[in-house]
């Protein structure tokens, strides 16, 4: 899968509905949007060509022709509703459909509805994207497709080089103290194409990983921002953010010795602090934000890492009859990186994205069912309050 590909495959909600519109009025549409979407990314919108006009559709969902279907049936309702006549009924989807699939469609639609079908799938629009509207695929996708690369593979080095530097404790882990680490990071999509600020005052402040209230510093072409932790040259967590778009977060704060003499990470919101899970949602909430406002769009990879972390247990609320916590195992690994999650950069709703890196994690320490904390992409465990203010609570996606 290439950079187009991902980018296509990971776009959801309002950033989908923008593309699609765009894209049919580069197709020489007429487009009218009504402003209603569903939950899956679907819209309405007038469109016209020449003297034909009618009705378009958008979805991301996997069952393509029962949600065109079910989209045909509202166009007829409303056809007859407004006592109006239409020619078309545009449909755009971002699965791939097989050619006799979609002549079958099309002949079932003006068989039933008088309509011409117009159907736009992943494989036609990524050919178009390729060849005639590149410039598309850089203002929605934030994909460069003069530039050619090996992207995730890109991603990945680029990945790894920050590791080792943290393990080295070089550039910003540099003055990082305490073993061991937790690692966020999270890279837009158009990492290596997007244009880079010049300076560093126009980067947003970074969030940082276990700290609301950090203190920020400018350096060079980035951002960087250190928790309340520690010393004034040593601390205990550090976020930066670069001008092309790396965030990067570290902390060794949320890793504790117990007393026991073991390490734990505190699996769940309760009196005795916050969950890593809470904390990595309110880094990725502030930081998807801090990438809109450099100016990038679409979608970001998302890791987070263990770092010199092997005997780090997950501390869970299953308390046994004598108060003492069971025996889970450790992480077993001196470094562990989990496989990357897809963000909707901009968008505050970063939980349901997070939730297959954090199960990952909670898998990893002993927990078969993933993160306790999640159920189908909402909190669902316990509310976290700083200053009067909720920050995380049951339901918020």
């Amino acid at each position: 899968m290439d950079e187009l590909e991902f980018a296509l495959k990971s776009i959801e909600g309002s950033p989908f509905e923008e593309f699609a519109m765009a894209f049919l009025r580069e197709e020489g549409f007429v487009v009218q949007e009504s402003g209603g979407s569903g939950p899956d990314g679907g819209w309405d919108a007038r469109v016209e060509m020449g003297d034909k006009h009618g009705i378009a559709h958008a979805s991301k969902r996997k069952d393509w022709k029962r949600k065109l279907r079910q989209d045909a049936k509202k166009v007829k309702d409303l056809e007859d509703d407004r006592n109006e006549d239409y020619d078309l009924f545009v449909f755009v989807s971002s699965r791939g459909i097989q050619g006799d699939k979609q002549l079958e469609i099309e002949d079932e639609i003006e068989d039933e509805y008088g309509w011409k079908l117009i159907l736009y799938h992943r494989d036609n629009i990524l050919g178009e994207l390729r060849q005639n509207k590149q410039r598309l695929a850089t203002d929605y996708l934030d994909v460069d497709l003069e530039e050619k690369h090996d992207h995730l593979e890109e991603v990945k080095s680029l990945l790894d080089e920050r590791l080792e530097l943290i393990q080295n404790r070089e550039e910003g882990a540099s003055d990082l103290v305490g073993d061991p680490a937790v690692a966020l990071h999270i890279i837009p999509n158009g990492v290596f194409s997007k244009d880079k600020v010049r300076a560093s005052s126009e980067i947003p402040e970074p969030p940082v990983l276990g700290d609301l209230h950090p203190y920020t510093v400018t350096r060079g072409k980035s951002t960087f921002a250190h928790g309340r932790g520690g010393s004034e040259n040593n601390h205990d967590s550090y976020a930066i953010l670069r001008n092309d778009g790396l965030y990067e977060s570290v902390t060794t704060k949320c890793i504790r010795r117990g007393v026991d003499d073991r390490l734990w990470i505190r699996g769940h919101i309760g009196q005795g602090g916050v969950a890593l899970d809470a904390y990595v949602v309110l880094a990725a909430r502030e930081a998807t934000s801090a990438l809109a406002d450099l100016g990038f769009s679409g979608t970001a990879f998302v890791y987070l890492s263990f770092i010199d972390a092997g005997d780090v247990r997950l501390e869970t609320a299953g308390l046994n009859k004598r108060g003492l916590y069971h025996e889970p195992p450790s992480i077993g690994t001196d470094l562990y990186t989990t496989e990357y999650g897809v963000l909707q950069i901009g968008s505050d709703e970063v939980i349901a994205g997070l939730e297959p890196v954090l199960s990952e994690v909670w898998r990893q320490l002993g927990e078969k069912d993933g993160t306790a904390n999640i159920e189908d992409g909402k909190w669902a465990r316990g509310s976290f309050t700083s200053n009067r203010e909720t920050l995380i609570e049951e339901g918020q996606r």
